[in-house]
């Protein structure tokens, strides 16, 4: 569920501070693994012909208007260059882009893939372009007067002020020029918490159709000439705290648990990013629980296992609705929902349940009190895992019973997740595959896991097996071998929590943020 002053960019895609602390372990093309996390506080904003620039303080993103679509994030080699940015200019000559920092200068080529940057040796104020001769360099305003970086240069050197400078927009520019921002800011500049962020970056629309602004908590924003309010450009999660993926048309669904900076949310992520959506319930009260365990889809409805009940989502209008011990669950925290076959059917703290179209709960085996991690319907049957192992729930019978084809204690450990291959049922134990050969009804233990991987948290089928979630990395194994490829820290910014595969990516949750890997080019 769940540095030199120049180098190269190897294709790492990182937007979470937690990644920045490992390194990559292989180099990956910026299509081949992107890392998405939250980009709500935006540092500096530039715009060219085609591609509009928007930094943060640990990636970079493109915004392409023509297309309305983002590509990106990138982040530097050195995880540090982007901090203490605070301004941009797209170079007249060749629309890459220069950075100022506190200290000195950052220089991003997109079509290269290439970074560079220096230091200026004193506080820098401002950069520059000079109109009439942009084939100088850059101009670097510092406190002790200006610098010239000539191109293909690494030092600055003092030099005579750009004739006619071209320079970063400034916010109170901005400001100045639309009144009604200044009015309306009470209105704008709210996060999902009702706290209160500012304007920090602002650019002008190539075509001079409106303005590009960046905040400090809401992202980016556009501000079209003549409107009062401007719209949002979303990109990214409201947390890097994911605890479950569910693959779903177009995209997925992405869970963000609750932190002491935001609320838990449900977030739609594009499949090739151009589509951010985050549900996240109403301004005053957010979502009614703090976190999610697992998800399932029903007709155009999203159902999450919630600590509070089973939330259903609606996508389109945004509405959270609660089912929980009241309405007739065994118990509030849900673990597990699993819609198949039009029904849905939940594992609670204190047992499971079935409910209807209506939302109407029937609670199954209903002398089993314990708690059910994990749940697989099988027709009118239901397999449970639990502490004690496999169990399973059958019509009319009041408690669970263990299969004599189960009866072995080597058989009999924890269930933490269940998928299926074709009509072989498969569960997962915090070490091993465990699956049901559906010819004979055996039940057989695929190879250790864990040593590899970590503690198991979860899988999702992918061709003739899986991908399967530890706490030290990811892995593909079949049902009967060991891993054949590990992805582990260093290409993920943190623990896995879950997974889910669609026809060209896998997408991981992290507690770090989301990661989307393109299956070609990790399959074994």
């Amino acid at each position: 569920m769940r540095l030199p002053l120049t180098f190269a960019l190897a294709g790492s895609l990182l937007t979470a501070p937690a990644a920045a602390a490992q390194g990559a372990s292989r180099d990956w093309r910026p299509s081949d693994r992107t890392i998405i996390g939250d980009f709500s506080r935006i540092t500096a904003i530039a715009s060219s012909l085609d591609r509009v620039y928007v930094a943060s303080p640990t990636s970079l993103l493109v915004w392409q208007p023509q297309f309305r679509r983002w590509e990106g994030p990138y982040s530097p080699p050195d995880p540090s260059a982007l901090a203490g940015v605070f301004a941009a200019l797209v170079d007249p000559l060749d629309q890459s882009l220069w950075l100022a920092r506190s200290d000195g200068w950052v220089h991003f080529q997109p079509e290269l893939q290439l970074w560079d940057q220096g230091r200026a040796g004193d506080a820098v104020l401002s950069i520059a372009f000079d109109r009439n001769d942009p084939v100088s360099g850059l101009y670097l305003r510092t406190r002790g007067g200006w610098l010239v970086l000539p191109r293909g240069g690494m030092a600055p050197t003092p030099g005579r002020p750009p004739a006619i400078p071209v320079t970063p927009t400034s916010v109170d520019e901005v400001l100045r020029s639309n009144p009604t921002l200044q009015a309306n800011a009470a209105q704008i500049l709210l996060d999902e918490r009702l706290r209160t962020v500012r304007f920090t970056a602002a650019a002008r629309a190539f075509d001079n159709s409106g303005w590009y602004l960046g905040t400090s908590g809401v992202g980016l924003l556009f501000l079209t000439d003549g409107a009062a309010i401007p719209e949002r450009i979303p990109f990214g999660l409201p947390s890097l705290a994911v605890s479950t993926v569910m693959s779903w048309p177009g995209g997925v669904w992405v869970a963000t648990n609750r932190t002491p900076q935001t609320d838990a949310a449900i977030t739609f992520v594009g499949a090739e990013l151009g589509d951010f959506n985050t549900l996240r319930g109403l301004p005053a009260t957010g979502v009614p629980f703090s976190r999610v365990a697992e998800m399932a889809g029903q007709g155009k409805s999203v159902f999450a296992a919630t600590d509070f009940g089973l939330a259903r989502v609606e996508p389109g209008d945004g509405r959270y609705e609660l089912i929980d011990q009241r309405r007739g669950l065994p118990d509030s925290r849900v673990y597990s929902v699993v819609s198949r076959r039009g029904r849905l059917t939940v594992g609670t703290a204190r047992g499971i349940a079935r409910l209807d179209d209506s939302l109407r709960v029937e609670r199954l085996a209903p002398a089993f009190t314990g708690a059910a991690f994990t749940i697989f319907p099988a027709g009118d049957s239901v397999w449970v895992g639990t502490s004690r192992g496999l169990l399973l729930a059958l019509p009319g019978v009041e408690d669970l019973v263990r299969p004599a084809a189960l009866a072995s204690a080597s058989l009999q450990t924890p269930i933490v997740a269940f998928s299926a291959l074709g009509d072989t049922i498969v569960a997962l134990t915090a070490d091993q595959l465990l699956w049901r050969d559906p010819r004979s009804g055996a039940w057989n233990l695929g190879p250790n896991l864990s040593g590899l991987l970590g503690r198991l948290r979860s899988l999702a089928a992918d061709g003739p097996g899986f991908w399967v979630a530890g706490g030290r990395g990811i892995g593909f194994a079949r049902l009967s071998t060991p891993p054949l490829l590990a992805i582990r820290e260093g290409d993920l910014p943190g623990a896995a929590t879950d997974l889910a595969a669609d026809r060209d990516y896998l997408w991981v949750g992290t507690g770090a943020g989301l990661v989307r890997f393109r299956l070609d080019a990790i399959r074994p």
